[in-house]
C-alpha cells in the first residue's frame, strides 16, 4: 500500500511528457501575479527572463510580463515587451496572442487610432475569428470616437446576426435624447442660468441667476447715482459674468453629451457582456450576447 501511495503521488507531481517543467523563478513569479502583487512580479519576471533566456518557457514569461505591467498601466513597456516577444518568438503560440494584446492595449488606454492601425493588421490572419474579432473591435474604437457610422461600416462585415444586434444597438445610440449647446446658450443669453437649468445643472442655474442679477441691479443703481467709476467697474465685471454664463451653459450641455454617450456606451457593452482584459493572467475578450 505505502508504493501505491508513493506511485500515486510521483505521478501528480510529475509534469505530463512534453511539457516544461516550471523553473523556481517562473513559479514564484506566477505565485506573485495570481496574489495581484504586480509590481514584485514584474521583477520576478524579469529575473527569470535574466537568468534562462533560452528557456522553451521564455515566451511565456514575456506574455506573463506584459501582463503585469499592463495591470500597472506602464504602456511604453508593454508595448516594448509584446513587441520583442514578437521578434524573438513570432510562430509561437504566445506570439499570436502579443499580436492581438498589442491592439488591445493601444484601446484600453484610450489610443484608438492606434488600436485601428494594429486590429487592421490582424485582417491579415486566415484565421476567420482572428478577422471578426478585429472588424468588431475597428467598430468599437469608432464607437468610442463618437463616430457610429464608421462603426457601422465595421460592424457591417461580422456575420448577419451580429451585425443586426450592432446595427439596432447604434440606431438607439442615435436616437439618444441629447441636449443643443447653442440652444442652451441662448437661453443664458436671454435669462442667466435659464441655458444651465435646461440641461439639469439647477445649484449653477441659481448661482449664474443670482450672480449676473446682483451686477445687473448694481451697475443700474451706480448710473443713477451717477457713481460712473464704480458702475463702469461693475459693468466690466458683469460683461464677464455674463459671458461666463453662457460659455458655461454650452460647455455644459457637451459634458452632458457626453456623459449620456459614454453611460450608452458602457449599457451596450454590458448588455453584450463585452470584456477586453487579461483573465487568469492571460489577455482575452469576452463577447456573447442573443446573436
Amino acid at each position: 500500500m505505502p508504493f501505491v501511495l508513493l506511485l500515486m503521488l510521483f505521478w501528480c507531481w510529475t509534469p505530463p511528457l512534453g511539457a516544461e517543467p516550471l523553473s523556481a523563478e517562473l513559479a514564484f513569479a506566477d505565485s506573485l501575479a495570481a496574489r495581484g502583487d504586480h509590481y514584485r512580479a514584474v521583477t520576478e519576471y524579469r529575473r527569470f527572463l535574466f537568468l534562462q533566456p533560452q528557456s522553451p518557457l521564455a515566451a511565456r514569461g514575456r506574455l506573463s510580463l506584459a501582463g503585469e505591467l499592463s495591470a500597472l498601466k506602464n504602456w511604453q513597456e508593454v508595448d516594448q515587451t509584446l513587441q520583442e516577444l514578437l521578434r524573438l518568438h513570432p510562430l509561437s503560440p504566445e506570439g499570436h496572442k502579443a499580436e492581438r494584446l498589442l491592439a488591445d492595449t493601444a484601446y484600453e488606454r484610450g489610443d484608438f487610432g492606434l488600436a485601428r492601425q494594429r486590429y487592421r493588421l490582424l485582417l491579415a490572419n486566415p484565421d476567420a475569428d482572428a478577422q471578426s474579432y478585429a472588424r468588431r473591435q475597428i467598430g468599437w474604437t469608432y464607437l468610442e470616437q463618437d463616430r457610429p457610422d464608421s462603426a457601422l461600416e465595421s460592424f457591417r462585415l461580422l456575420s448577419p446576426a451580429e451585425m443586426e444586434t450592432f446595427s439596432q444597438a447604434i440606431a438607439s445610440y442615435r436616437a439618444l435624447e441629447l441636449k443643443s449647446p447653442p440652444l442652451a446658450m441662448s437661453l443664458s443669453a436671454l435669462v442667466p442660468g435659464s441655458g444651465q437649468l435646461y440641461v439639469g445643472r439647477v445649484r449653477q442655474a441659481a448661482l449664474a441667476f443670482a450672480l449676473n442679477g446682483i451686477f445687473i441691479l448694481g451697475t443700474l443703481e451706480a448710473f443713477q447715482n451717477e457713481n460712473y467709476v464704480v458702475g463702469g467697474i461693475l459693468l466690466f465685471l458683469e460683461v464677464g459674468w455674463y459671458g461666463g454664463n453662457i460659455y458655461n451653459a454650452g460647455n455644459n450641455a457637451h459634458k452632458y453629451n457626453q456623459r449620456m454617450k459614454h453611460r450608452y456606451r458602457q449599457q451596450m457593452k454590458s448588455q453584450l457582456q463585452w470584456q477586453l482584459g487579461w483573465v487568469k493572467g492571460q489577455p482575452g475578450l469576452l463577447l456573447s450576447g442573443h446573436f
